[in-house]
């Protein structure tokens, strides 16, 4: 009887050290998403978003650990506004297509804050930004390769008239790309909408000027167009956010970027 009580207690301790997704892939490819709000979502969710898996696509969880990648993909951002506020992302398109062109898993890290400014993302800035950043790829990383930081920020800067923004972006990624050891990771950042959500002169300078200079003192860094990524209310031009159908466009235009690094490297 002693004997059989201590088999049954063997396998509850294997069971208990078996992940809750057994069929977890060993090796993803891992790519990190932050920002601000538009990283973040704010894209309307349609009922098959919250309930459907993105196929092939997963998304690190509370616990830093891998789960099938279901929106909002912000939800277990470590810095996010209150839960309401998250919703659709470029991240749900941008896997997705990830998957399909190479057939590997991708393993999405998303811990964006809507309303942050580029100062906030500064490695010595005590609200934790850049930190849990670094803390949750990290996790990532246990799982898989860094193969891309996506950025997608840049309202707040263009309402603060932040025309340093170059200097401070490329101090934040140098940092950020020392403290994960991958010098070499591509970066791809986002222009704002294009919409009067601000004087028109601002927006036009910050994505005709600020964002492409800001890509080429980067080193492997280039920048996705906002062009014809209509808002999200047709009735509010005040606010800054793209649309769901917005939010699936941008999520392709960065898969295009990220791939052209990689195509690159094979030639």
């Amino acid at each position: 009887m002693n004997k059989i009580k201590s088999i049954i207690i063997c396998l509850f301790a294997l069971l208990a050290i078996i992940p809750a997704h057994a069929d977890t892939p060993a090796d993803f490819d891992v790519y990190l998403l932050i920002g601000q709000s538009n990283m973040a979502g704010r894209g309307l969710l349609e009922a098959k978003d919250t309930t459907d898996a993105i196929e092939g696509v997963w998304l690190l969880n509370a616990d830093g650990v891998p789960e099938p990648a279901v929106a909002p993909l912000n939800k277990y951002s470590t810095i996010r506004k209150e839960l309401s506020l998250q919703g659709y992302n470029p991240g749900c398109e941008f896997g997705r297509i990830m998957h399909m062109e190479t057939g590997r898993p991708i393993l999405l890290v998303v811990n964006a804050r809507g309303g942050s400014p580029i100062a906030e993302w500064q490695p010595d800035n005590s609200n934790g930004y850049f930190k849990d950043a670094v803390t949750r790829t990290n996790e990532a990383m246990k799982y898989g390769k860094l193969k891309g930081i996506l950025w997608n920020q840049g309202e707040t800067d263009v309402q603060k008239k932040t025309w340093d923004y170059p200097e401070k972006f490329s101090g934040m990624i140098s940092a950020l790309r020392r403290e994960l050891g991958a010098e070499d990771v591509p970066v791809v950042i986002g222009q704002v909408g294009r919409w009067n959500w601000a004087p028109k002169e601002d927006i036009e300078r910050f994505n005709e000027s600020i964002v492409p200079t800001t890509s080429e003192l980067v080193p492997k860094c280039s920048f996705v167009n906002s062009k014809g990524l209509n808002r999200r209310f047709k009735d509010k031009e005040r606010d800054p956010h793209y649309g769901r159908d917005a939010q699936i466009e941008l999520g392709r235009r960065y898969a295009e970027a990220i791939k052209l690094f990689y195509c690159n490297e094979e030639r």
